[in-house]
């Protein structure tokens, strides 16, 4: 018997149908033996009332019995093919006490071919035709050969024999049409059901690619309905607002978008009621952690195919890192435009300062000085250095020396710049500088000698921040990769002092320095070096701990390993 393929979704369809057939089939039974019941004479004895209370009892053990092998996982059409046979079967019973071909439940036969066509196809149809018409022939000849007991009284009037020989003349052909219209019904639902399930499917995949379109947009995406109800709230919304979708779908936008977040329920608002859009405003948000983020957002009107409209929506963005951005450009802007005068100003105070110094030197050599006189001379010259110190320092700041990248090994670098910074006068016994390399090289591209002046300006730092004995170390660091986002640096770290917080952001301004007599310049310079290179600057400090400075490069491979490579 040719089937459909059985998948599991139209076997579980399937099991729901022979379970509704199972319950169909007892409730047919007890209304049929109802039926009989109330049709015979009111004198009929309790005796002959017992066939209707057998086939009830026999139906209801059968559909148990169905409904348990429906359960246990029977094999469904082998499971519809039984109740089929049996149902003639009983059918057949049921007419043996009722009139027998007279019998008005003659026609129950037609149950059979019809669900086998819905079930089983045409030739499932056709073959409970065979069957049911075969039963009902066996019954009409038991009829005739007077093998049956006398119908209950009430129920039946007997044909005549020409009336039964054309009743099962006209059964015949009706059953096997009755089978061939099941099996065209059952075919048209499976028809039916194949399409729902396509496009049920293609619903499915066409919403699962608007889902996955929505909530993986780089943007946060909200859509509100026409009565203010909040329907869509993707991932990146969530992000964002810090409001995850179980709290904000569903709701009512005015109680889901609370305290902190008015700007942007009143551009929902706004469109919502005007019907105007908006494009690219910028608004500010409190999240509920506390932390203030700087919206972009547009809002346009939903409309349907009639041009009703059914909600908003809004597209967002964090503009975090683009306020960032903007600020560092803006403080980048300013720094060289200090610089650009700063370099001025230094120029002027050298062209003045160089011809005092020279005097006074020729005055020192000249003139037999001593006491008050010989003091203030020596003042001179030395405030004549510290300030032309201070000039070179202005001037390397102002001045962005080309970068003569090469690739540098961070543990030789440390290990020069400490040597150096040991014979520094701000060293001292009390004040160790401890170096680690690393157990293996880490390789940057930069400027050596920059990078050494960055190196040194940090350690003298770190010797000055100590007030009397602490320790100094100096190490190299590492984190990821070459090629992949891998960084390597160093890390200088004292037992000083420490930074106050509120000051913290502000020791890489030029001109702020937290040192009596420092000129502001140092970290300044330093940062401006890093920056230059790709690199970032980390500070951390707490006050009366200490201090440390991490400086993170672009890490690169060896120089044998980018030889091979150009080759």
């Amino acid at each position: 018997m040719p089937t459909r393929a059985v998948t599991p979704a139209n076997d579980r369809d399937l099991r729901a149908a022979v379970k509704a057939v199972i319950v169909g089939r007892m409730a047919l039974i007890t209304l049929v033996a109802a039926m009989a019941a109330a049709f015979s004479d009111g004198y009929t004895g309790l005796a002959q009332h017992g066939p209707f209370a057998f086939l009830v009892a026999l139906s209801a053990g059968l559909a148990v019995a169905y409904y348990r092998a429906a359960r246990g996982g029977a094999e469904v059409r082998s499971l519809l093919v039984t109740q089929f046979f049996v149902d003639v079967a009983v059918i057949s019973y049921l007419l043996l006490f009722t009139g027998g071909a007279s019998s008005p439940f003659a026609p129950l036969f037609l149950l059979g071919p019809l669900l086998g066509g819905v079930f089983l196809a045409v030739r499932g149809g056709l073959i409970f035709a065979v069957v049911s018409g075969a039963a009902y022939t066996l019954v009409y000849a038991a009829d005739r050969g007077g093998m049956l007991a006398p119908a209950v009284s009430g129920i039946t009037e007997r044909l005549s024999d020409g009336a039964l020989r054309l009743r099962v003349a006209l059964y015949i052909p009706l059953l096997l049409l009755v089978g061939v219209i099941g099996g065209a019904i059952g075919r048209r639902i499976r028809e039916g059901e194949r399409a729902l399930s396509e496009a049920r499917a293609e619903l499915h995949r066409a919403l699962f690619d608007t889902e996955s379109i929505l909530e993986n947009m780089s943007s946060g995406l909200a859509t509100v309905d026409a009565l203010g109800i909040v329907r869509h709230w993707n991932r990146t919304a969530t992000d964002i607002i810090g409001l995850p979708a179980e709290a904000v779908r569903g709701r009512h936008y005015r109680e889901a978008f609370g305290p902190g977040l008015e700007s942007f329920a009143e551009q929902l608002h706004e469109t919502l009621e005007s019907g105007a859009a908006v494009s690219r405003h910028e608004a500010y948000v409190t999240r509920r952690d506390g932390r203030g983020v700087p919206l972009g957002l547009s809002t346009s009107l939903l409309r349907d195919i009639y041009g009703e409209r059914r909600g908003v929506i809004s597209v967002f963005q964090d503009l975090s890192d683009v306020k960032d951005l903007e600020a560092r450009i803006r403080h980048g802007e300013t720094l060289a435009a200090i610089g650009e005068l700063s370099a001025g100003i230094a120029h002027e105070i050298r062209n003045c300062l160089n011809p005092i110094a020279g005097s006074v030197e020729v005055l020192q050599r000249e003139l037999k000085v001593s006491g008050e006189n010989a003091r203030l001379l020596e003042l001179i010259v030395r405030e004549s250095e510290r300030l032309d110190s201070f000039i070179r320092e202005l001037l390397d700041y102002a001045r962005e020396r080309p970068l003569q990248a090469e690739t540098v090994e961070i543990g030789g670098l440390l290990r020069d710049a400490a040597d150096v910074a040991k014979r520094h006068p701000s060293a001292s016994p009390e004040k160790p500088i401890g170096l680690t390399a690393g157990d293996e090289p880490y390789w940057a591209r930069a400027d050596y000698e920059q990078m050494k002046q960055v190196l040194l300006n940090l350690l003298i730092n770190a010797l000055e921040a100590i007030e009397n004995a602490g320790q100094v170390t100096v190490r190299a660091i590492a984190d990821g990769a070459a090629g992949r986002g891998g960084r390597v640096g160093f890390e200088v770290r004292d037992t000083g002092i420490g930074i106050p917080a509120e000051e913290l952001e502000r020791v890489t301004e030029p001109f702020f320095s937290t040192k009596n007599g420092g000129t502001g310049l140092g970290l300044a310079i330093v940062n401006r070096i890093v920056e230059r290179h790709g690199g970032t600057l980390d500070i951390e400090s707490r006050v009366g701990e200490g201090t440390a400075f991490r400086v993170w490069l672009p890490r690169t491979t060896t120089p044998a390993s980018a030889m091979a490579q150009a080759a």
